[in-house]
């Protein structure tokens, strides 16, 4: 695990793997986006090599940089009346249908992360489905024991595939695939991936690339962003 760098205050979030190795998403920088300090610099272990995605290719633009101004603390309320919880994401394509679990960070300023293959997190400091904004989920590509996991597929998606969300009420929300672009670990525009934006979407963070035996880790982050149709 690299040593947290402190002195410049950036606040990050850091994936932590526990006795089941894992890959789920990236470190994400929340200077913006929540009132967290000292968040740890992050380190991802990947969880066993399982993948063999090419990531060569990729549709859609690359994420651009928002017009500087002041980015809003995302509200954990729903409108009055409205159920809050997330239950399910849905690929119809690749007959996924997951559990959606609320997550964020623990008191040391760690990410949390699915504890299995098959949970998909949404992190509540993103946007919640439905009410504008993103919101970003993460899950694994593979897991020790079990080989492809529930984000396996996403390396597969095309424009235009379909995506939904499902509330714990029975509301379901639909996206439409727009990107899907690996990013080197080290250098991804992390604020970009995960900061409010002006139109609604979903984004999708699984781990890709080349994974490394001796370090655990995967070398690259495949980032799906969808937006809403009617």
């Amino acid at each position: 695990m690299r040593a947290a760098n402190r002195s410049n205050r950036t606040a990050t979030l850091m994936i932590v793997t526990g006795a089941a190795l894992m890959c789920a998403a990236f470190a994400i920088m929340l200077a913006t986006l929540t009132d967290v300090p000292y968040l740890s610099d992050w380190v991802d272990e990947g969880s066993g090599g399982y993948s063999t995605i090419e990531t060569g290719a990729a549709f859609g633009e690359p994420l651009k940089t928002p017009t500087p101004g002041p980015s809003p603390t995302p509200s954990n309320r729903f409108p009055p009346g409205t159920n809050a919880d997330l239950a399910r994401i849905r690929i119809p394509r690749y007959e996924v249908d997951a559990r959606v679990i609320t997550m964020g960070v623990d008191p040391n300023g760690v990410m949390q992360s699915p504890n299995n293959a098959w949970d998909v997190a949404w992190y509540h400091f993103t946007a919640k489905p439905g009410f504008g904004s993103n919101a970003v989920f993460a899950a694994h590509v593979d897991y020790v024991n079990v080989g492809p996991a529930v984000f396996w597929h996403l390396k597969d998606l095309e424009e235009d595939d379909v995506i939904e969300i499902e509330m714990a009420d029975g509301t379901v929300y639909t996206y439409a695939v727009k990107s899907k672009i690996p990013y080197d670990a080290d250098t991804a525009p992390v604020e970009d991936i995960v900061g409010p934006t002006p139109e609604e979407r979903i984004t999708l963070i699984t781990c890709t690339g080349t994974f490394n035996g001796a370090t655990h880790q995967y070398d690259q982050r495949l980032v799906v962003t969808a937006e809403r149709i009617a």
